[in-house]
């Protein structure tokens, strides 16, 4: 029958089973992982020197002309059930409008990124309970989570598949929450009447930005918090020649793909990949992952703390090139198939031709470090 996947996030206990490895790596499903890791980027400072239809006056405010931490303090203390009262509040003149995008961008991180710097792992099925990557489970969580599960411990539901403890222990499926995209943005969708600049201006408030300006500094990246690793979107999309749309590429295997494959773990080899390498034992599984752009690493603390980054872009991309070149081709770019595919009408090589070939090759692993901008992504 082959082994079956789920992947798991060990700090939630949640899960999204997968079936076979070789099937859903070659399919959209790991694009999904780029919604449950990816941070929005920050709004920029709001600049009150456009004329806009609203007031740019501070004595405007009538009461609420107060000083801005006291301002600060008031959009803090709206609850999440009347944050559409604080993008109206914002509205209402530009020197809210720059003190509440703060507010409404703080309540909309609750809606995206769930899975933002926690372990993840995909676990097959034939996994043995205490064959664990190391150090990935914290002290409190060894004896609910390692291990297998005995006859006498499991219920009824629980006496066939995998026996492991933590195969076993997340069963919450990840689309249970309330806390969608989509129920984000319905929440303003019939609120009052507004004008278009009104509404243009509300769009601004609750947008999530997943843009990207080209600058290398700002590159949306695959980061592993645990051992200071990331991995370029530019890289990734490299491989099949697409456009780069913030941390999406325009055609697959894109960033959660790549992260697929650094993040399987099984006591058994059998993965349904026709790859050599030991896929099932992913120098990443178990660890704290993120998605978040190059600023970030200097910027915030929780990442600057680390130290110094490593990028593993070319190590990484190769690996994924490797496995596509034998399983799918048809996506690679055309110079990174393999000679003689059934997708590549060129004709045999001789011997010296294969020689410059296999240095084009490895050069062209080493390139892979571009891409071309488009614009940002929001569903």
């Amino acid at each position: 029958m082959g082994q079956y996947w789920k992947l798991i996030n060990i700090d939630q206990r949640q899960s999204i089973y997968w079936g076979k490895l070789g099937e859903v790596i070659l399919c959209p499903s790991p694009t999904r992982l780029i919604r449950l890791l990816a941070m929005p980027r920050k709004p920029k400072p709001y600049d009150r020197s456009i004329e806009r239809w609203h007031s740019k006056e501070s004595r405007d405010l009538g009461a609420l002309n107060l000083p801005f931490d006291v301002l600060s303090l008031i959009f803090e203390a709206i609850d999440s059930e009347n944050i559409v009262d604080a993008a109206y509040l914002a509205l209402t003149n530009t020197f809210l409008r720059a003190i509440g995008q703060k507010r409404l961008y703080d309540e909309l991180l609750s809606y995206y990124a769930p899975w933002y710097l926690e372990r993840i792992i995909c676990v097959g099925d034939y996994l043995q309970g205490d064959d664990l990557p190391p150090d990935i489970l914290k002290e409190d969580e060894k004896e609910s989570l390692s291990g297998d599960i005995s006859d006498t411990d499991s219920d009824d539901d629980s006496k066939y598949g995998c026996p492991s403890r933590l195969y076993r222990a997340a069963d919450a499926e990840t689309n249970r929450s309330s806390r969608t995209i989509g129920h984000w943005r319905k929440r303003f969708a019939a609120k009052g009447k507004l004008s278009k600049a009104e509404r243009r201006e509300l769009e601004d408030l609750i947008r999530a930005d997943f843009s990207w300006d080209g600058r290398q500094e700002t590159e949306w990246i695959l980061c592993n918090w645990t051992r200071a690793e990331y991995v370029r979107t530019g890289g990734v999309a490299r491989l099949t020649g697409s456009d780069i749309d913030g941390p999406w590429t325009s055609a697959d295997p894109g960033l959660g793909h790549v992260l697929l494959t650094q993040i399987c773990w099984s006591s058994d080899d059998s993965t349904s990949v026709d790859y050599r390498g030991p896929l099932h034992r992913g120098r990443w599984a178990g660890h704290y992952i993120a998605i978040t752009t190059m600023d970030q690493l200097t910027e915030n603390v929780r990442f600057a703390d680390k130290g110094n980054w490593v990028d593993i872009t070319e190590e990484a991309v190769a690996q994924v090139l490797e496995i596509w070149q034998v399983m799918d081709p048809r996506v690679l770019a055309p110079h990174l198939r393999l000679k003689g595919d059934v997708s590549d009408s060129t004709p045999d090589s001789t011997d010296e031709d294969d020689r410059v070939q296999s240095e084009q090759k490895a050069a062209d692993k080493g390139a892979l470090t571009g891409g071309e901008v488009s614009g940002d992504r929001e569903e």
